[in-house]
């Protein structure tokens, strides 16, 4: 590793202030389209488990744990998370109809707290599902951002098979609209000033060497102990 990016790191995260009584180390990874944060998650974990630390993620499981809370098939509350909200008639309409009727606010707090509960059990990754904007007051998170330049994140997804038959650029520019107004939505803030710790161009470096980075910056943050 550089030199002057070991430099950085020191500065930017082996400062003195000590983190609060009780917090835990987590991480999430927010990223626009076609950036592949699971691939992410996977290689950190690896890297950790080389110095016999064990991590884990989750993605899909806050959906599946807030729909538990709810008491609520996974569809009922998928919507939250292509940032949909029912109208007010919508709503007065299906709490009529439905006695397991739940609010669009009632959703997105059990999510949060579905989440908030994942980042407190430590040694976690949280991939996408608005994690930043729900866990940023935690003291024990490192926040990480995967960006890309257009052209690249749609080649990159041209590749995978679920977007066989699609405009991928339309579907790329849809999803990061969902993604960009789903930490908006959770946050209350613009997405610009969701504060973040780390954004990497994941046209500039592969998914191992960010994953290196991150380990060297989590070391820093004292969020894993040093390396023997």
């Amino acid at each position: 590793m550089p030199y002057d990016l070991l430099t950085y790191f020191e500065k930017r995260f082996n400062r003195p202030e000590k983190q609060t009584k009780g917090s835990v180390p987590f991480i999430t990874i927010s990223r626009e389209t076609g950036c592949g944060a699971n691939e992410l998650a996977l290689q950190i974990i690896r890297a950790l488990k080389r110095r016999g630390i064990e991590w884990k993620y989750i993605n899909k499981e806050v959906l599946e744990e807030s729909a538990k809370k709810l008491k609520l098939e996974e569809s009922k509350i998928e919507y939250v998370f292509n940032t949909e909200e029912k109208t007010h008639i919508d709503e007065i309409l299906f709490a009529l109809s439905n006695k397991h009727y739940k609010s669009d606010r009632m959703v997105r707090k059990t999510i949060s707290g579905v989440l908030r509960h994942f980042a407190l059990e430590g040694n976690m990754i949280i991939v996408g599902r608005a994690g930043v904007a729900t866990t940023s007051d935690l003291p024990g998170g490192l926040h990480i951002r995967l960006t890309a330049p257009f052209a690249w994140r749609v080649n990159a997804m041209k590749k995978r098979k679920t977007t066989a038959g699609r405009d991928v650029a339309a579907y790329v520019r849809k999803q990061d609209d969902h993604k960009r107004k789903l930490i908006e939505v959770f946050s209350g803030k613009k997405i610009e000033d969701v504060q973040l710790d780390l954004s990497f161009n994941c046209a500039r470096f592969s998914k191992v060497q960010i994953a290196s980075l991150v380990v060297a910056a989590m070391a820093f943050r004292k969020m894993i102990p040093p390396e023997k």
